[in-house]
Order: C-alpha cells, then structure tokens, then sequence
C-alpha cells in the first residue's frame, strides 16, 4: 500500500479491528479503503448514506454483480457487511431511509424482477421485503417526496417505466412511455457500448419528476408532472447524453453531459418542462480534463447559512477533481484534487450533519484490484478550500 498517497487508514473487510481509546470528534477525517484479499472479489461501490450515528452504510456491486452492503462507524472503520445471496443482484441508486431503517432495490432471479430490500443498521441484517411483480430491470430509484419513492424500470417490450411507491412500499401508478419489441436486447447493447448513467428524482416538492432513460432515440432526460405524465424532454442520442442532474433551487437545475465525445457542465440551467430540445443547445462549459468514460456527480453542501454546489468527476490523470461553486451566483470559488498513484472513480458526494461531506469512490490497486474507498472532509477543511 506503500504507492497510496495521503491514506490515513486501510482496513480488512471481515478482520477484528484493536480497541482504540482515542477521543473521536465528528469533524474527525479519514480515508478508508475496504478489501477482502481473501476472496479475491472486486468491487463496484454504488452509493452511500450517512446514518445517525455517524457512520455510513455503503452499498456495492461484486464482479458477478451479486449485491454487498457494507457498514462503517464514525471514524471510517469497518463494523460488518452482509453479501446477499446469489438470487438476488443488480443493485442500483439510491439508498433511501424511511424510519429507522434504509431501503434500495435490486433484482430476483430468475426475470430480473425489481425487489425492495430492507437494511436494519442495529442488527445488521439484509433482507429481500417485497417484490414488484412484471417489473423488471430496475435502472434507479429515489424519492419523489419525503414519505413517496419513484422507481426506474425497464421493461422488455415498453421499454422505461415509472412508478410511484407509496409510504408503505406498495406501487401507486405506473406509466409506460414507449412501445419497443426486444427493449431488454436494446438494453443490453446499449449499456455494452456505453457508461450508462440512469438515475430519476423530483424537485419543487414532488411536482416535477425528471428521469433519464433509455427512449427510442437514445438515453434522453424525460419531465414529467406529479402523476407520471411526461411533459418535455432533453432528447440526445445513442452517443450524446445527460450523465448527471441535479436540482439547485429556484427551478434551476446543473448538469453533466456528453456531446460529440467532449465533457460539459453547465450550472444554473433553467429547463424548459413543456417542451422537447436537443442537448446541444443546453451551452454548458467544457470539461477539458474529465475522463468522459467515467461517472460524475454533483450535490450542494451547507456550511452555516452558505450553500454551495460541489461537481465532482474523474481526471484524465485518475484522480478526482472537486470544483467548488457559490449556489447563489453559481460562480466558480475553488477546486480540490484528490488522489494519488491509484486512479479513483467518483460515485457520489454525501453532505453530513456536521457540515463535511464524504466521497464514495472506486480505487483501482496495481491496475487491477477495485476496492471500495470512504472518504471524510471535515467542514474546517472545506473551509481552508473555500
């Protein structure tokens, strides 16, 4: 490990850690990498949630794509980990919370049919609660609002669709968009020639529903209103699309996007929700230094009364590069780099309740062993940053 730049710890999936007497304070930082050197398995971190007693829960993808959750404290140490059972794979975005437990959906064998798993932190259990019958191959799931989730499918002759789960988990409504023979195929071929990024969310308290998915176009980013009925779209194509989107208030919204294989961002978009435009026309900044192949994302993080958009995505050079803005003017206030010798791939940046935020990443080791990495900026070091 001695080529890790700036590692403050690595700990061993599945090995005991000493008791440490040492006084912890929230706004404490790590960098936390996981591994089994054991099983030999590679990694795919997926997403990450903070929990309430300051730790995260880490939800993976193993190479076979069976589904690992992973547990962390405070400090960044290991606490315990569950790898489900090989029934159950294709975890995708997001972990939600609802009471005192958290929540994502994977698939079932043998169909592919989207499963809601639950996660008790306090037992440290896995399990499969409720499956969706006739739909499968889920592609994202988020809230639509605090107590209402939205669920991404893909169908194998109607292509995308969107459903609204209620409060305790049963499906409300559903809504189809296309009509396409063979849509898993065109899936699959799609997703082999391409780093997809699908994801669904809603802003303005539920009443606009954005998703991006796969139409009969291309990977497009729909509109929708409160019941699922679409209303406009940012249409692309097989090679130019949205990676990511992000609400920031006042009916804007930031994104990252692919066109003609050059990297854009663009911040303070307003889109048009009653309308279909091409992506070319969105004028976003280019992203010279971004490996396009690879993911980005984008949050806001609060410090005091202060909020300010954090785009995160992966350089040429395989570290990751934070830009900083102020989410009032959405000017460019600071960047950051993170990384050494072994490349990084941004997954996702949580904002936690002590004003720091963490980076969920995957590290590549000696070219070829993908682990999990954890990290923790504390607010007195963003504001060194800022």
């Amino acid at each position: 490990m001695k080529n890790l730049l700036h590692i403050l710890s690595v700990f061993i999936l599945f090995s005991s850690c000493g008791e440490d007497l040492e006084e912890f304070t929230p706004t404490e930082k790590f960098n936390s990498i996981f591994d089994n050197p054991s099983e030999g398995l590679n990694f795919k971190p997926l997403d990450a949630i903070e929990t309430d007693d300051g730790g995260f829960l880490v939800l993976s993808a193993l190479a076979n794509e069976s589904i690992f959750v992973l547990k962390v404290n405070n400090r960044g140490d290991f606490q315990w980990s569950r790898q489900l059972e090989p029934q159950y794979l294709n975890a995708v975005p997001n972990l939600i919370r609802q009471g005192d437990n958290y929540y994502f959906i994977g698939s079932s064998q043998p169909d592919y049919t989207a499963t809601l798993f639950e996660i008790n932190d306090l037992e440290q259990k896995v399990e499969a609660l409720r499956t969706y019958t006739s739909y499968r191959r889920p592609l994202a799931f988020n809230n639509l609002t605090p107590d209402t989730y939205l669920l991404l499918t893909y169908n194998d002759t109607t292509g995308t669709v969107l459903s609204k789960i209620q409060d305790g988990f049963a499906m409300e409504w559903a809504r189809r968009y296309d009509d396409i023979q063979n849509a898993h195929e065109q899936l699959a071929s799609f997703q082999n020639s391409n780093n997809t990024d699908f994801f669904v969310g809603a802003y303005n308290a539920g009443s606009v529903i954005y998703f991006n998915s796969l139409r009969k176009e291309g990977l497009n980013l729909t509109f929708a209103n409160d019941q699922g009925i679409e209303t406009g779209k940012i249409r692309s194509s097989q090679s130019n699309f949205l990676n990511s989107a992000l609400p920031i208030g006042n009916a804007l919204m930031a994104f990252n996007y692919i066109f003609n294989n050059q990297a854009y961002f663009i911040n303070g978009y307003q889109p048009n929700l009653n309308d279909t435009v091409v992506l070319e026309t969105l004028g976003g900044e280019l992203m010279q230094d971004r490996l396009r192949i690879q993911s980005t994302t984008s949050t806001v993080v609060s410090i005091g009364t202060s909020d300010y958009l954090v785009n995160a995505y992966t350089t040429l050079d395989g570290r990751i590069k934070l830009n900083f803005y102020d989410n009032s003017s959405g000017e460019q206030i600071a960047i950051k780099y993170i990384g050494g010798i072994d490349p990084l791939e941004v997954v996702k940046i949580i904002p936690t309740t002590d004003e720091g935020m963490a980076i969920l990443s995957k590290i590549t080791i000696a070219g070829a062993k993908d682990r999990i990495n954890l990290s923790k900026i504390p607010k007195d070091e963003i504001l060194e940053i800022l």
